[in-house]
């Protein structure tokens, strides 16, 4: 088997406009040279004919595994999440810092950013900041006796920290001095996301004229559309935060979809009124990611991880503790429980993201001249083979 091949033969080939029937692609120097339709073997050939070859995948939301956190501040645990996250075909992701004390945080942010100045390429394109600016009421996993008030000089005070790599920064826009702190963000290039918020449609609409334009987790710690006490005095229809994502197509969502967190009769109508491009599929894998069921603690969190699956927080009981998936298996869950086009997942989960994260056309494609991160997988998508800048890895 090539460590370095300089092609690979494939029964199917992924394209953002759909799947190419058998063809090879071609690879020098990290990258893809090009694809076509010859039938290629021999030396330095990979031969992938019976299986179908897809980018590799992009996680914008990745907190750990292995009971091992990026809040920790231990680079050897940082390699075990990444190589757990790797192996399993996620070949581009953000490490995911929460809510933490303040100082806490921000010397959390300094060792991240330290240690993906040090990455020799964009495998780790910056930083997703989740809080600590989050609302009380949907504090999810989160610790409550952290969560502070958003202001401009804090932020910037993460920006610093992160050495200008935070990608993403997600908090609840109803909170005082919140569009501010958006704007500048926004006017930094930082993708600002609502999440864990009861913002209303009408704070929404504010903070996308702030420059919010996406929704972290959607479905989860946030609302969906209710009833409230409306201005004429009885209780009026309220979007939510799920109700404005579907009402203004601009916005883009993270769905995790691991079948507990978002319900998956749910994702294709989403994405019908959507759009593939504006629904983003992640992990949010938790610290116990790849974790045998059992009780851990790690991270900030108590974190039991349940035979079926899933992960709840000690804090409070009955929350979810983000998930305990990689992104190849959103999109297999995507495909087998959601019944989406397996086209259509994988667009999500490559295409998407970067996109989202201005990564194209290096990331999330097969086309000339992108990064040659590929996944082979076989009929029933298990994972064959994962590729970083042309390196057979698993």
């Amino acid at each position: 088997m090539p460590t370095h091949p300089r092609a690979i033969f494939a029964g199917q080939i992924w394209t953002p406009d759909g799947f190419r029937e058998q063809g090879t692609i071609w690879l020098a120097d990290g990258r893809v040279l090009g694809v076509d339709g010859s039938m290629t073997h021999g030396n330095g050939i990979l031969d992938a004919g019976d299986a179908i070859v897809i980018p590799g995948l992009i996680d914008i939301q990745v907190n750990g595994a292995l009971n091992w956190s990026f809040q920790a501040q231990h680079r050897p645990h940082f390699d075990e999440i990444l190589t757990h996250h790797r192996s399993r075909g996620t070949t581009t992701l953000l490490p995911t810092l929460i809510t933490a004390p303040l100082e806490t945080l921000v010397e959390s942010l300094g060792v991240l950013a330290d240690y993906l100045d040090a990455a020799p390429d964009m495998t780790l394109p910056g930083i997703h900041l989740e809080g600590p600016f989050l609302s009380p009421e949907k504090s999810g996993a989160h610790d409550p006796a952290a969560l502070i008030l958003p202001d401009e000089a804090t932020a910037q005070r993460f920006v610093t920290a992160a050495h200008g790599r935070i990608s993403i920064f997600t908090l609840a826009p109803e909170l005082a001095g919140a569009l501010p702190v958006i704007e500048a963000l926004a006017s930094q290039g930082i993708v600002v996301s609502a999440g864990h918020t009861a913002a209303t449609y009408a704070v929404m609409q504010a903070a996308r004229r702030a420059g919010l334009s996406c929704v972290t987790h959607a479905g989860n710690a946030s609302d969906w559309p209710h009833r409230a006490p409306g201005p004429l005095g009885f209780m009026a229809s309220e979007p939510g935060i799920v109700g404005t994502l579907l009402a203004d197509p601009g916005l883009t969502a993270g769905v995790i979809m691991d079948g507990y967190h978002f319900h998956p009769s749910l994702l294709p109508p989403l994405v019908q009124v959507k759009g593939a491009d504006h629904v983003v599929l992640v992990s949010d894998a938790s610290t116990v990611a790849g974790c045998a069921p059992g009780e851990y603690v790690g991270g900030g969190l108590n974190v039991t991880v349940h035979p079926e699956g899933f992960a709840t927080s000690g804090r409070g009981g009955g929350w979810l503790a983000g998930s305990t998936i990689t992104l190849l298996d959103a999109v297999q869950r995507a495909v087998k429980l959601a019944h989406l086009p397996l086209h259509t997942a994988v667009y999500m989960a490559t295409y998407a993201p970067a996109r989202l994260l201005g990564l194209t056309p290096h990331k999330g494609t097969l086309a000339p001249g992108s990064d040659a991160d590929l996944l082979v997988l076989d009929g029933e998508l298990n994972l064959r083979h994962v590729l970083i800048r042309g390196q057979l890895i698993h």
